[in-house]
């Protein structure tokens, strides 16, 4: 049997690359960067909601299993080029930065992922003119490494305001869904800051909390036991206070319905997520259906989401839509197991 093609080295393919090696296939995963584990690995991210588990002790048990296993062909700082729909799968081709290659195979599973939301395109909150106005996959980097300070003096900022839904919910940008992750993940960014430094105010400005399922339970300790405050209100603009050496929050508390400004030591943006640049490659080569927020559309998304509807083609992660890590693990397996049982027909 001629390999199966996963196309992306995050959490949904490796966990597609490793349950197709357990099955028996082989397998080659591509990857356009020169590493695997994806988003997470690259922005470094450190706990993951709800049980605040490290994100490496999850990530990590995949990529051990990947790459130790001789059944899977890795291939990094590759992307793929071509692909032609053949009588036993696809003819694909294969390009790095000095050579290319064509390879058959019998199935493709796309994991392409997803980018985070350029927060610059959102001038209004000083992001890129102000080096205390960070986005939240920084601020993950920097709780990764236990190094919480100010970008532009290197000191501790006591007091942190995040601000939810920046390219979310957003007719403006043009996005107007929900990233579904932007809430959980700054209440966790929250309290791992209140854990590790309890005398650093934390403040989050929200139009709705989603903590859905499990999570909930997260949004109540934050205030219960952690005191992380919340205001539900939409920050207008960010600008520096008098003096120049904080940044200063003006908005509306839409509860009280007053104005409302605030100064801070560092404003955390909470990003949106977009589709991938390789997912939308991926869309144009396999003419995968794509809905109007560009991420791939499963040929029936309430009953066989990692189905395309094309020949040999499945999708899996967040290639489809926002999604948390568990769940992408989750439909890399459902994935792998649908390409393996297409090419074994």
């Amino acid at each position: 049997m001629n390999p199966i093609l996963v196309l992306g080295g995050g959490p949904a393919g490796l966990s597609a690359a490793s349950e197709l090696a357990a099955l028996g296939a082989p397998t080659l995963l591509v990857e356009r960067e020169s590493y695997l584990g994806g988003n997470p690995v690259r922005w470094h991210y450190s706990l993951l909601a709800p049980d605040l588990r490290p994100a490496e002790e999850v990530i990590g048990a995949l990529l051990e299993r990947v790459e130790g296993d001789a059944r899977i062909e890795r291939r990094l700082s590759t992307t793929l080029t071509k692909a032609e729909l053949g009588s036993h799968g696809y003819r694909v081709t294969l390009a790095t930065a000095d050579a290319s290659e064509t390879r058959d195979v019998a199935a493709v599973v796309l994991a392409t992922g997803f980018d985070h939301f350029d927060s610059r395109r959102k001038f209004e909150y000083g992001y890129g003119r102000f080096p205390d106005v960070v986005d939240f996959k920084e601020l993950e980097g920097m709780l990764h490494d236990n190094k919480l300070v100010r970008p532009s003096d290197g000191q501790r900022p006591h007091r942190i305001a995040w601000v939810l839904c920046v390219g979310s919910r957003d007719l403006q940008v043009g996005n107007p869904w929900c990233c579904r992750l932007g809430c959980v993940v700054s209440i966790k960014q929250a309290v791992e800051v209140r854990q590790k430094h309890p005398e650093v105010d934390a403040y989050i400005y929200y139009m709705d909390i989603r903590t859905y399922g499990l999570w909930e339970d997260l949004y109540w300790k934050s205030m219960q036991e952690y005191g992380i405050k919340f205001i539900r209100g939409r920050i207008g603009a960010v600008t520096l206070a008098e003096g120049g050496s904080r940044l200063l929050a003006t908005g509306e508390d839409t509860i009280l319905s007053r104005p409302t400004e605030v100064p801070f030591d560092m404003i955390v943006l909470a990003s949106g997520m977009e589709a991938s640049a390789g997912t939308k490659q991926v869309a144009e080569l396999f003419g995968v259906p794509v809905g109007p927020e560009g991420f791939l559309t499963p040929r029936l998304t309430d009953l066989n989401p990692v189905d395309s509807g094309l020949p040999g083609v499945f999708l899996a992660g967040a290639a489809t839509g926002p999604k948390a890590i568990p769940d992408a693990v989750t439909e890399g397996m459902g994935a792998a197991l649908r390409a393996y049982q297409y090419a074994r027909d």
